[in-house]
């Protein structure tokens, strides 16, 4: 048995002269006759009854075991090593989230990674403590892994010690295994994890083996986290999950046995095994089971016959070029045997419109179907060797824009497309890029969107400093409709950049987003600073900037968020942080169950570094005075205030509610602004910023934004120092859309004072200099200054009563006010604007939308007597919890 250290130890194989690790014999289990029922299998070129077999009865599973390794071409021999810099996996995927100090196991059909059974491996924020787990697992060629985790007693056994590790190789099959090194059961048991991986296998064979006094009672399981698009199913001997739009089916096969392993809905969904699927006594019980990864699930059923190859299937325009436009070509094929009644199997394409699936020898019926291009029939021969079959189709129908801003320059923009006579297009799911629902992210201001035909609807926009473009248009088959549109950025913000400093992707782990689509879709909305934050995880967007040739229109830095329990106090950002790629966690914190513990480490990180904390969506009562949220005052976790440069304190459209006559959305967290507020009264002078906390592609960016003073307007030049230092200042507004100014003058100095400074008024008298701005999708109706957290009745004017203050529908300015205002104590400034009644719909979808244009200023704190701002310990008429 060799350990983990040997094998790193990376000796040479005389016979191959390159790098090998050491390894250990495997018996591979032998081939297994078939029986009847699996080998009614699609054949479709003999006419055997196995010829009639309906594709759509998909039978995969103990054939599996021995029939993908069968009629391949075999280019090298199964291995395993550690991975380190100079040994990093070539798999793609989405889901990848292998590390240094990780096993990679290949052979030349897949590849997959076993996460090093170390305390505090983690694969992300919601699956932790995964030594011993299979990470990602994919075919070699093509190479896409899109699991999260398969894991082996489904967590029950913490697999933490690195010298319970043995691997080796015997003749054609190399092996790594572990033993558990601590049980989360009332059980004295250990569990054994064993993985198999033979030369021209398909498939990786998975063992446990539980051991000890009552083992027999055990339940047999392991566990599965597949997200999001995943279905979970089974069919004939196979339990199987399968995500059609990314592509990858993970077939799941007991050896030996003609049923297929249970699935129980859960986080993770549990894989369950028959007790005719598992060996086991008193006090051992062993279950296998086999991971097969496919390209769909008529590629995992195709891969079962033996003799299957991989074919290529490609849908090629034969209309315009789409290099450098937003254009996806996404296909379905429709594959069947030829003649066949029955209904085909569907496979789905990558965007380039090209689709991997292995097929048995025969003859096929395959339709390929493209949106806005129609379809295209062909009947194929396959044989045993690979073939890229192409279908032409036909000139898409739809629309082709161009979009620039008032100087003729190509700008990112979003389009949003509505049928006007049936239902939106659905380009994709909510989790992918550049064509997302009915949304089209274009970050080179060209686009070309395939459509059916019909009457559409498409809003064009690029955030809330430009004006948006309406167009609507009838859609023919095969013809595009040509559009030439100018987005003016009408808001003069010279001076202010808006930023973005808190959303999510994939490698986040609560969702399957394509972090390269969350970043189309901040700079289509025009975020100029917006560093990543994933949970658990520092990552960066610079190598999706740099794919897309935008670097110059949004800065970034690598940061995180810490996100621990107990919700919802115990979520924090900071940034920058220093990235160490493929380390745990990208080299940043783990969680800690001490919120305080949490923000302070998280402050300190990077040997006390300079960077911007973050408190993300907490119920400031909670922290403030009651810890356990029982309604009885207690020390709370008041000491993390002192570590936090910022708070969210979304939704922003709360400050105009009457929080005091519903006092209950205090205790659900529904008021953070309110809850801010009572916090200023009581001398904590955090500012307040407003973040989407976006999860998914589909409008997820945009419809909150916070904009920082800047001493330059060009993205491609802002100082994330810069920003730090003027968020932590205060000088901040907070938005869903409208372009709120606000400044304060005094005759008592010479400087005017911006949100989140001091202003000297010894007569208590200071000037509000107010300017709102927005385009034309934009609108608002009030403007309100709230004193010391109070509205002011003489400082609310609305279109209705004060006309005069307000701009028309055309106008870009919607309102202005020099405002003198008397104070008779010190107090902190606060400024509203709303358009009540009012969304922004059309523009930001059906969820979002639906908020209303709103913007808030962080405060101005006036001084009267030059001792200093004094806070007033004004509770807001509801009592914090002291």
């Amino acid at each position: 048995m060799e350990t983990n250290a040997k094998i790193s130890a990376k000796l040479v194989d005389a016979t191959k002269g390159q790098p090998n690790t050491t390894r250990r014999p495997s018996t591979p289990a032998p081939p297994r006759p078939m029986n009847n029922r699996q080998t009614r299998l699609l054949n479709p070129a003999s006419s055997a009854p196995s010829a009639s077999c309906k594709m759509h009865g998909l039978i995969v599973g103990t054939v599996l075991l021995t029939a993908l390794c069968l009629g391949r071409a075999q280019t090298f021999a199964a291995d395993i090593q550690v991975i380190d810099e100079n040994h990093r996996p070539a798999m793609k995927g989405k889901e990848l989230d292998w590390i240094y100090g990780d096993y990679w196991l290949q052979n030349d059909q897949i590849s997959l990674i076993i996460a090093n059974p170390v305390s505090g491996r983690d694969a992300n924020l919601t699956i932790r403590k995964v030594g011993a787990a299979i990470l990602d697992l994919s075919l070699q060629d093509p190479s896409n892994d899109q699991l999260s985790a398969y894991l082996p007693t489904a967590g029950r056994y913490l697999f933490q010690d690195p010298k319970l590790i043995r691997s080796g190789k015997r003749g054609d099959a190399v092996f790594w295994e572990c033993r558990s090194s601590r049980t989360l059961i009332p059980s004295e048991t250990t569990a054994l994890v064993r993985y198999e991986l033979r030369d021209g296998d398909a498939f990786v064979t998975a063992h446990v083996i539980i051991e000890g006094k009552a083992a027999g009672m055990i339940p047999a399981y392991d566990g599965v986290r597949a997200d999001n698009t995943f279905k979970f199913n089974s069919t004939g001997n196979t339990a199987h999950c399968a995500d059609a739009f990314f592509r990858q089916a993970i077939g799941f096969a007991v050896p030996a046995s003609e049923t297929a392993p249970t699935w129980k809905s859960g986080r993770p969904y549990q894989l369950k095994y028959a007790g005719s699927q598992i060996k086991s006594n008193d006090e051992r019980v062993h279950w296998s089971v086999q991971l097969h990864p496919a390209t769909n699930l008529l590629d995992l059923q195709a891969a079962s016959q033996g003799k299957a190859t991989m074919q290529t299937f490609s849908a090629t325009p034969i209309d315009r070029k789409t290099e450098g436009f937003a254009a996806v070509n996404r296909a379905t094929f429709a594959i069947k045997p030829a003649g066949d009644d029955s209904p085909a199997m569907e496979i789905l394409s990558d965007d380039s419109g090209t689709a991997h699936s292995r097929l048995q020898p025969g003859t096929y019926d395959v339709t390929a179907t493209v949106l806005g291009r129609g379809s295209s029939k062909r009947r194929i021969t396959v044989g045993s060797t690979a073939q890229n079959i192409k279908f032409e189709l036909p000139k898409v129908g739809g629309f082709v824009a161009h979009v620039t801003d008032q100087d003729g320059t190509l700008i990112p923009v979003k389009a949003t497309v509505y049928r006007q006579d049936g239902d939106n297009p659905d380009f994709g799911p909510n989790s992918t890029r550049t064509f997302v629902e009915n949304c089209v992210y274009a970050v080179s201001g060209k686009m070309i969107a395939g459509l059916e035909p019909g009457n559409y609807q498409v809003f064009f926009s690029r955030g809330p400093e430009y004006n948006m473009a309406i167009k609507e248009f009838t859609v023919t088959a095969h013809e595009l409709r040509e559009f030439k549109i100018t987005l003016p950025r009408v808001i003069d913000s010279k001076g202010w950049v808006s930023s973005e400093m808190h959303s999510h992707s994939s490698p986040s782990g609560d969702n399957t987003s394509d972090q390269y689509g969350r970043v189309e879709n901040l700079l289509c909305e025009n975020l100029e600073f917006a560093p990543c934050t994933e949970h658990a995880r520092i990552s960066s967007y610079e190598p999706h900037l740099t794919a897309m040739g935008r670097q110059n229109l949004m800065a970034t830095c690598t940061g995180m968020e810490v996100t621990g329990q107990p919700l919802p106090v115990n979520h924090q950002n900071a940034f920058p942080l220093h990235h160490h790629p493929h380390t745990q966690n990208g080299g940043g914190p783990h969680v800690h169950s001490n919120p305080v513990v949490q923000i302070e480490r998280l402050a300190m990180w990077d040997e006390g570094s300079d960077k911007l904390v973050q408190m993300n969506h907490p119920n400031l009562h909670q922290v403030y005075g009651d810890l356990d949220l029982d309604g009885k005052p207690d020390a709370g976790f008041r000491k993390m205030l002192n570590w936090a440069d910022v708070i969210e304190v979304h939704p922003l459209q709360t400050i105009f509610e009457d929080v005091v006559s519903n006092p209950k959305k205090l205790r659900v967290n529904q008021t953070k602004i309110f809850q801010w507020m009572q916090l200023l009264n009581q001398g904590y002078r955090i500012p307040g910023v407003v973040n989407t906390d976006a999860h998914y592609n589909h409008h997820g960016s945009g419809w909150l934004r916070n904009w920082f003073p800047s001493t330059t307007d060009d993205p491609a030049s802002i100082d994330t120092a810069e920003m730090v230092n003027v968020a932590e200042a205060g000088h901040i507004i907070m938005s869903t859309g409208p372009y709120l100014s606000v400044k304060a003058t005094s005759k008592a100095q010479d400087k005017i004072a911006l949100p989140g400074d001091d202003i000297n008024a010894k007569k208590g008298e200071v000037t509000l200099h107010i300017s709102v701005q927005c385009p034309n999708w934009l609108d608002i109706n009030r403007v309100q200054v709230l004193i010391n957290g109070r509205m002011s009745p003489e400082l609310n004017w609305t279109r209705a009563k004060h006309a005069d203050m307000f701009g028309g529908s055309d106008d870009v300015v919607k309102f202005t006010a020099n405002s003198p205002v008397t104070l008779k104590e010190d107090a902190h400034l606060i400024v509203a604007t709303i358009g009540e009644g009012l969304t922004m719909e059309k523009v930001m979808g059906p969820r979002y939308g639906k908020i209303p244009p709103v913007a808030v200023s962080n405060p101005i704190f006036v001084d009267l007597d030059g001792n200093g701002f004094q806070a007033n310990k004004d509770e807001l008429g509801l009592p914090l919890p002291h």
